[in-house]
């Protein structure tokens, strides 16, 4: 009785391993292959933190090399704001400025307003930027937006850039 036993014990623990533990394993691993087929589609992507980290109000995030100017922390509906950039590294000198204000509180976030301005010469004359122009855009709608600034160099290998939130009432 003791061999039959010690055998039957042995089935009841592959048994137990076949009817519990195989199907996790088989469960993970296909999961595994849809969940990387998935992502492996252009424009999808894995989002497992909801929350989006939104920096505070008027707070400029990015690289130091580049600030937003005339900056505050609110605007009036329908009021133009004149946004203005500066540049604190020659390697960008004649580079392109591209300004955009988007609405984070959609998803992707939405342009709201984009301007690009191209050859922005401002080593000589330490101006400040878009050069001869302003970004005066007008928004119509209250709600919190978000502004990039991005300075690319003369090649288009390089850039840096700055966001900065701020709210219209």
């Amino acid at each position: 009785m003791g061999t039959r036993a010690v055998i039957l014990q042995l089935a009841v623990k592959k048994i137990a391993y076949l009817v519990f533990v195989f199907p996790v394993i088989v469960s993970l691993i296909f999961g595994g292959y849809v969940l990387s087929d998935v992502l492996g589609q252009p424009g999808r992507q894995l989002n497992m933190w909801q929350y989006k980290f939104t920096s505070d109000i008027g707070q400029q995030v990015g690289d130091k090399q580049i600030r937003l100017l005339n900056l505050v922390s609110n605007y009036t509906i329908s009021t133009p704001m004149n946004f203005g950039v500066m540049v604190n590294n020659t390697s960008f000198d004649c580079g392109d400025l591209y300004l955009t204000i988007y609405d984070p509180s959609t998803s992707p976030k939405q342009v709201v307003v984009q301007h690009a301005y191209f050859t922005q010469c401002f080593a000589q004359t330490n101006s400040n930027l878009p050069i001869q122009d302003t970004f005066s855009p007008v928004i119509d709608k209250a709600g919190i937006y978000q502004i990039v600034a991005e300075m690319k160099d003369k090649t288009n290998q390089n850039s840096i850039s700055v966001s900065a939130n701020f709210r219209v009432q």
